[in-house]
């Protein structure tokens, strides 16, 4: 009889390496639940499609009647009114489907712990199921670089954005291990590594 998997949150500012941390838990043997994956599969159901182009307006169309991501944020974070909308439509399906998903890989048995990669662990409650939640603390330069780089946002995009989110520092605060990110690859793999031994791995 396996032991219930421990389940661990990812949490921390946007563009910290949060996604790269769940992969190397991963990595290390954890189920990964990515909630961003759930909602670009979202985007694509048609009565979801819908919702959101009545909602937003036919501005969020792409060429091909999917929906276009970068518009659809460009009006979500204009301010919190849109987002919050955004958020009750999306929200209540992706965080049903990650309990079913919790449970499934409970019912298997097969894997010692899950991670759950979701942007918004804190302000949706995801973090009351977990065992342990990880903060990813990276430095605020390095991410706006990481943001411009990978995301082509400008300057003052992530201030923006995350000022629609909980304070950084009470995340930090509420979170159970701290993982430093502001170094090379090798040096947060270590970090994960130990998390993993010190917390997760049958002794």
């Amino acid at each position: 009889m396996h032991n219930r998997p421990k389940i661990i949150g990812i949490t921390g500012g946007i563009a910290s390496g949060k996604s790269a941390i769940a992969r190397m838990l991963a990595s290390l043997g954890a189920a990964h639940i990515d909630a961003d994956e759930m909602c670009h599969t979202l985007l694509l159901r048609d009565e979801i499609k819908k919702n959101i182009i009545e909602t937003f307006g036919n501005t969020v169309k792409n060429g091909y009647g999917g929906i276009d991501r970068r518009q659809l944020a460009e009006i979500v974070f204009r301010d919190k009114a849109g987002l919050d909308t955004l958020c009750s439509i999306l929200h209540p399906i992706i965080i049903k489907q990650i309990y079913a998903k919790i449970d499934d890989i409970i019912h298997h048995g097969k894997k010692h712990a899950i991670v759950i990669d979701a942007a918004l662990l804190e302000e949706s409650g995801l973090s009351m199921v977990c065992d342990y939640v990880v903060f990813v603390n990276t430095g605020k330069g390095q991410r706006a670089k990481r943001s411009q780089i990978s995301r082509h946002w400008s300057e003052g995009e992530l201030e923006k954005r995350e000022s629609f989110q909980m304070d950084l520092q009470e995340k930090k605060n509420k979170a159970d291990y701290i993982i430093d990110n502001n170094f090379s690859v090798d040096n947060t793999f270590l970090q994960v590594k130990k998390f993993w031994q010190l917390y997760i791995e049958e002794k």
